[in-house]
C-alpha cells in the first residue's frame, strides 16, 4: 500500500534525524556536539576529485557541530567525498570530508585541528568546552 510506503519513509527519516545520538559511534566521540541551525554551503572544487569535473555547491542547514565534526541537512544530494570546503556564515570556512550520507543529511568530518576548530566555536558558543570524559 501507498500509504504503507510514505509511513515507512517518515520512519526512516526520523531514525537517521535520532541516529546520530544513538548510534554506537556517538559514545566513541571525543568532543561533545552542540545543537544549532546554522546556514552553510558544501562544495567540491575543480581539481579535488570532484565526480562532477566541475566545482559543485550545495547549500544546507548545519544541524548540530563538534570541533571534529557537523550534521548538515543540504538542499539536495550532495555526492562527492574529500577535499570539501564548508563555509559557516558564524565561522568562516573549514575543510572537511564527507563521513556518511542518508538521503539529504550528511555527516563532515573536519580536516582542521580539532583545538583550531574549537577555539573558534568557543567564540560563538562559550559552553562547547566540554569533551566527552
Amino acid at each position: 500500500m501507498i500509504i504503507a510506503e510514505d509511513i515507512k519513509k517518515m520512519l526512516r527519516v526520523l531514525e537517521a534525524e535520532n541516529d546520530h545520538k544513538l548510534s554506537g559511534k556517538a559514545k566513541d566521540r571525543k568532543f561533545l556536539r552542540s545543537d544549532v541551525k546554522w546556514r552553510a554551503t558544501i562544495r567540491c572544487e575543480q581539481g579535488h576529485a570532484c565526480l562532477h569535473e566541475e566545482e559543485r555547491e550545495v547549500s544546507g542547514v548545519i544541524r548540530d557541530i563538534s570541533a571534529n565534526g557537523a550534521r548538515i541537512d543540504v538542499n539536495g544530494l550532495f555526492f562527492e567525498k574529500n577535499n570539501l570546503m564548508l563555509t559557516i556564515t558564524e565561522m568562516g570556512a573549514l575543510r572537511c570530508d564527507l563521513v556518511w550520507r542518508r538521503g539529504n543529511k550528511i555527516g563532515v568530518q573536519f580536516s582542521e585541528d580539532p583545538q583550531y576548530v574549537l577555539d573558534c566555536l568557543r567564540k560563538i558558543i562559550p559552553e562547547i568546552d566540554q569533551t566527552v570524559s
